[in-house]
């Protein structure tokens, strides 16, 4: 098959670009012809395994094709973006142009078959208004979810388009309920196709003995939950730990959790942002990994760490909870989430019973890592519970949603 995919993010950066990524690398392995259209700031292009050999075509941000930076699926992107809420109509009219640009020349040169798009917002509405006649999947990633709340005045040209999608994919069956009452989209036409990790990849390793060592990874903000993550580990100064933080931000969040984890002294290393290869090594040998977001769609993330032999620490929210199912409560321990008002922003008074909570987990958490690091049997047998979440699993089941709709049998 001839499979299009279109991002209006980065695609070496953030949950949607590693999914990308992923879909491609499985894609390839079946012997499909892929071609992709991003967006990317100006300057050098994105790299990851298998570009130099895919057609691509990127739309530049920030001069080359349009002035201002990639509007960002969140607020708080690990490269200069700005917030949809803020496009003018100028700049919408401009984004839209420019991306009808890209999808017809990429459409006229290469033919697909079927156009996988990713998240439910701008770029797959105008995908699926163009180009009615070619069949249209797209993936929910959970940030459309929010922008279709926080931006209420794109809402008519994102449902004009995405209501009419061949098919969507959910992460897990709650956000695929409110997919069906958020856009209108029947459910017959929403699966739940879930996340996947590269179980080649992530792999358990030699675990530390006497001091655990635990890992965060992801955006440094906010939403992330990692300045009140930081304000806990503050407050357990008795127990032996060592936190590595592993990934960007933007100002002035990013030097807020910054400042936090210099006042933590040698315990916490800050990584920066590193290439799923160093990442899953880091992993390899972690005993914990700890997810305290405020919002998330299926932390992508929490799978790779579960399948590199990690106890993990996340907040009780819908997504966590599809994992929770999987791993079970041996494997994941789950922070109660505070009050919100928004999607990502703590109820004020609330705060510090956040800290109180988290801290409370992790004590609990570390005094079962210093009884020791998990069986070798207990490991393998949650790698066999995860094995319904590798790339492989999850894309055979996309595969046999294009074949359906395209009128193609799968291999």
């Amino acid at each position: 098959m001839r499979i299009l995919h279109l991002l209006s993010q980065r695609p070496d950066s953030t949950g949607s670009g590693t999914t990308l990524q992923a879909v491609l690398r499985e894609s390839q392995k079946k012997g499909h012809e892929n071609m992709v259209v991003a967006a990317i700031q100006e300057g050098p292009l994105p790299l990851f395994p298998g570009l130099s050999n895919l057609r691509t075509r990127f739309v530049t941000f920030g001069g080359g094709d349009l002035p201002f930076p990639i509007p960002g699926m969140s607020d708080v992107m690990p490269y200069p973006s700005m917030r949809f809420s803020d496009l003018t109509d100028r700049q919408l009219s401009s984004y839209n142009d420019v991306f009808r640009t890209a999808i017809l020349e990429s459409t006229e040169r290469f033919r697909p078959d079927v156009i996988h798009s990713n998240h439910l917002w701008l770029l797959t509405s105008l995908a699926r208004r163009t180009f009615p006649a070619i069949p249209t999947v797209a993936t929910c990633h959970g940030t459309d979810l929010r922008q279709m709340r926080a931006c209420p005045r794109f809402r008519k040209d994102v449902l004009s388009g995405c209501s009419r999608l061949d098919a969507v994919f959910a992460l897990y069956s709650e956000q695929a309920e409110e997919i069906g009452q958020l856009y209108g989209i029947p459910a017959e036409r929403i699966s739940v196709i879930g996340a996947g990790y590269r179980n080649e990849l992530f792999v358990p390793g030699k675990k530390q003995a006497v001091i655990p060592a635990i890992v965060y990874g992801g955006k440094l903000s906010r939403a992330k939950g990692v300045p009140w993550m930081l304000r806990a580990f503050a407050s357990i100064t008795d127990l032996p730990w060592t936190l590595l933080l592993a990934g960007g931000g933007t100002d002035p969040e990013r030097a807020e959790c910054i400042e936090l984890a210099g006042k933590l002294g040698n315990r916490v290393t800050i990584a920066g942002p590193l290439r799923q290869e160093e990442f899953a090594a880091v992993l390899s040998g972690a005993n914990l990994f700890i997810l305290p977001s405020l919002y998330e769609g299926l932390p992508l993330v929490l799978p790779e760490a579960l399948a590199s032999g990690c106890f993990c620490l996340a907040t009780d929210l819908p997504g966590v909870r599809d994992i929770l199912g999987i791993a079970g409560d041996e494997w994941l321990r789950l922070i109660p989430c505070p009050p919100l008002q928004g999607t990502d922003t703590i109820v004020p008074g609330n705060e510090s019973k956040f800290v109180i909570n988290i801290a409370s987990k992790l004590r609990e958490v570390l005094t079962d890592l210093y009884a020791g690091p998990p069986s070798q049997e207990s490991t393998s047998e949650l790698r066999e519970r995860l094995k319904n979440c590798t790339w492989d699993a999850v894309f055979q089941r996309m595969e046999k949603i294009y074949c359906a709709l395209a009128g193609k049998t799968s291999r």
